[in-house]
C-alpha cells in the first residue's frame, strides 16, 4: 500500500526550545536597539532563521506572537520581543493553567502592589517579590505566593484587575557598542586602563567610581551633587554642592567623614583604595584628593560611561528625584542625604536581594577585625 499522502504535516515550531526563544529574544532586541542601516532587516532575519534552525516564515510568525508594548523610565513607548508571550502562545501552554492560583494568590499579588505603588519607592516588582519571601516572611505567613515571571505573565496578560503593564517601567535603551564616540582627548590624569583589576572584578572591597549631577543648564547657581559609589556592596555616598568647580568637589571630598560618620573609626585609605573618576574638569584636583584620601585616582575614557555603571546606575536613582533641570539649591541637605539613604537601602537582584547598606556595613567589620 502506498503511504506517501498518510505523512503528516511537519511542524515547524515543535523541535524550537524555550532557550532558542530566549535567543531570539536577544537577538532581536539587540538589533531593533542598535538600529544598524548597515544591516538590512531581510538579511538579518535570514542569519537568525538559520542559527535557530528554522524557516524565515516561521521566525516572522514568532516575532509576530512576542511583540509587546514596553516603557523606560521616562515613559517612552518602544516596541520588544518577549520570549515568554511567544513561547506561551505557540506551543499553547497557558501561563494561567491552574487559574486557582491566581486566585489563592489574590491576597499577596495586592501586598506586592500596595508595596510597589508606596510613596518613595523604588524597588522593582521582582525586588519587592523576593524581598517578601527572603527578608519578611512573617509577613507573608499562610500567604500562596507566586514567581516574578508568573505575576509579570499575569499582567502582561490583562489578568489583575487594576495594575496595568505601563505601571512597570523598563530599562532604557543602551547604546550598543559600535554607537559610543570614540574620545579625541586623553584622560586627565591616571588611565583606567592602568587599574590594577579588570572591570568585571567586584571581589574587593574599596574601590569607587565618582561623578556628579547638576541642575539646571539654563538656570545660573542651580547647584550639584557629588557621587561615590564603591563597587563590590553598591553602596552610594552623596554631598549637595553649590556648583561643582574643582575646589568645591575637593572640599566635599573633605566633608565624608562629617556627613558619614560612621566612617570616623575607619581609615580613609581602608576604604577608598581607589577611585575611578569621569573626565569632568570638576575633578581637576585629582591629586589633592588622592593625598587627602590617601587612595589612587583613574579616569575613564572620554565618552564611556559605561566604564562607570555602577555609578551611573546610582545617579538614575537619584534622578528620579532630582530631575534633569531642577534646581538642585532649591533641595535641602537633609532632602539629599535622604533619598541616598532611600537608594542604599534599597532592595538589589543583583545583590542577591539584600540592601547596599547592609552588605557596605559587613564589610566595615572585617575592617576592624585586620
Amino acid at each position: 500500500m502506498n503511504n506517501v499522502y498518510c505523512t503528516k504535516k511537519k511542524e515547524k515550531n515543535k523541535h524550537l526550545t524555550k532557550e532558542m526563544y530566549e535567543k531570539i529574544e536577544s537577538e532581536y532586541n539587540h538589533w531593533i536597539a542598535a538600529k544598524d542601516i548597515n544591516s538590512k532587516k531581510t538579511i538579518f532575519m535570514k542569519q537568525l532563521a538559520s542559527s535557530i534552525g528554522t524557516t524565515l516564515s516561521n521566525l516572522y510568525e514568532i516575532i509576530k506572537d512576542g511583540l509587546i508594548t514596553v516603557r523606560d523610565y521616562e515613559y517612552r513607548e518602544r516596541i520588544e520581543f518577549n520570549a515568554n508571550t511567544a513561547w506561551n502562545k505557540r506551543t499553547k501552554k497557558s501561563v494561567e493553567s491552574n487559574a486557582s492560583k491566581r486566585k489563592s494568590a489574590k491576597d499577596f499579588i495586592q501586598l506586592v502592589i500596595k508595596e510597589f505603588r508606596s510613596d518613595y519607592n523604588i524597588n522593582s516588582i521582582d525586588e519587592i517579590i523576593n524581598d517578601f519571601k527572603l527578608n519578611r516572611t512573617d509577613e507573608i505567613e499562610n500567604m500562596t505566593t507566586i514567581c516574578t515571571a508568573t505575576f509579570y505573565n499575569y499582567v502582561e496578560d490583562g489578568k489583575i484587575d487594576g495594575f496595568d503593564k505601563h505601571e512597570l517601567p523598563m530599562k532604557c535603551n543602551r547604546k550598543s557598542k559600535n554607537e559610543r564616540k570614540e574620545g579625541k582627548t586623553e584622560p586627565k590624569g591616571t588611565s583606567i586602563e592602568k587599574r590594577p583589576f579588570q572591570p568585571n572584578d567586584r571581589d574587593e572591597f574599596g574601590n569607587w567610581e565618582g561623578d556628579t549631577i547638576v541642575g539646571s543648564r539654563t538656570i545660573p547657581n542651580s547647584g550639584a551633587v557629588f557621587t561615590l559609589v564603591e563597587r563590590k556592596t553598591r553602596f552610594q555616598i552623596t554631598i549637595k554642592c553649590k556648583d561643582r568647580k574643582s575646589l568645591t568637589i575637593y572640599k566635599a571630598v573633605k566633608k565624608i567623614k562629617n556627613k558619614y560618620p560612621e566612617l570616623k573609626d575607619y581609615k580613609l585609605s581602608d576604604i577608598f583604595k581607589s577611585i575611578t573618576f569621569d573626565n569632568g574638569v570638576e575633578f581637576s584636583k585629582w591629586k589633592d584628593i588622592e593625598k587627602y584620601l590617601k587612595t589612587k585616582c583613574y579616569f575613564a575614557h572620554p565618552y564611556s560611561s559605561y566604564e562607570r555603571g555602577s555609578n551611573e546606575n546610582g545617579n538614575k536613582l537619584l534622578r528620579l528625584f532630582l530631575p534633569k533641570g531642577c534646581n538642585i539649591n532649591d533641595y535641602t541637605d537633609e532632602y539629599v542625604m535622604n533619598i541616598n539613604e532611600l537608594i542604599n537601602t534599597k532592595i538589589r537582584k543583583i545583590l542577591n536581594y539584600k540592601s547596599s547598606l547592609e552588605l557596605f556595613n559587613l564589610e566595615l567589620a572585617k575592617l576592624t577585625q585586620i
